[in-house]
């Protein structure tokens, strides 16, 4: 068979992976409480009519294998343990996740501090880290994608190679484009569209709650 073709056939494999790893991500939140759905405000002052909270996820040592398990396969579909160096975790939710997976593939872990130390060697990028090492980080979700950028920036002025990202779902408010124009490939799970499309037709989520949140989405989306 050609090599083309093969490679096609395991792509199409892998869409179809990707998507029962959404739902399977996507009742472990319902059943854990990390996807509320009422009124929130959210870290970058937006309102919200959902809230995915993935600190939930660190007291159930079953969920964090699920996630750690999802952001591994995405690493190895997706761009392969050949093409970074080191792995950096975007505090504060990316950095449990950053552990598993770091210790699932034997990647070498950094993470970032938010806060430079006043003392010692004042770092803001915590680990062993060398210039030129190309790093992929990973996060627990996208929204403005600031925070990402910022972890980014800081690993790029200690000398870091930064061009790959690795997230389980994208709020679809403008991130995933604002990550792109700083020259990093955001790698996503899912979007909160196809996890909610889904959450409705099995009867997890009623219609009514479904159409505030699908309203709330695409009004989002205009905005980008």
């Amino acid at each position: 068979m050609p090599y083309n073709q093969n490679e096609e056939i395991r792509n199409l494999i892998w869409q179809e992976e990707k998507k029962y790893l959404m739902k399977k991500v996507a009742f472990d939140l319902i059943l854990n409480d990390a996807l509320k759905i009422d009124d929130y405000i959210l870290f970058s002052g937006k309102k919200s009519p959902y809230y995915v909270d993935l600190r939930q996820a660190i007291s159930d040592p079953m969920s964090m294998d699920l996630i750690a398990n999802s952001l591994a396969r995405i690493i190895d579909n997706e761009i392969g343990k050949n093409k970074f160096d080191k792995i950096l975790g975007v505090p504060t939710a990316g950095v449990p996740f950053t552990t598993i997976v770091c210790q699932k593939l034997a990647i070498p872990m950094l993470y970032y501090r938010k806060e430079r130390k006043e003392h010692g060697v004042r770092k803001k990028i915590e680990g062993k880290m060398e210039k030129k090492d190309r790093i992929l980080m990973i996060d627990d979700l996208i929204t403005t994608g600031k925070s990402v950028i910022q972890a980014a920036e800081a690993a790029r002025e200690q000398g870091g190679l930064v061009t790959e990202l690795v997230v389980l779902l994208d709020r679809e408010q403008g991130g995933r484009e604002f990550i792109l124009s700083n020259n990093i490939r955001p790698h996503v799970l899912f979007t909160v569209s196809d996890a909610f499309k889904w959450l409705n037709e099995v009867k997890m989520l009623n219609d009514d709650d479904y159409q505030v949140i699908m309203d709330y989405i695409n009004e989002e989306k205009k905005l980008v």
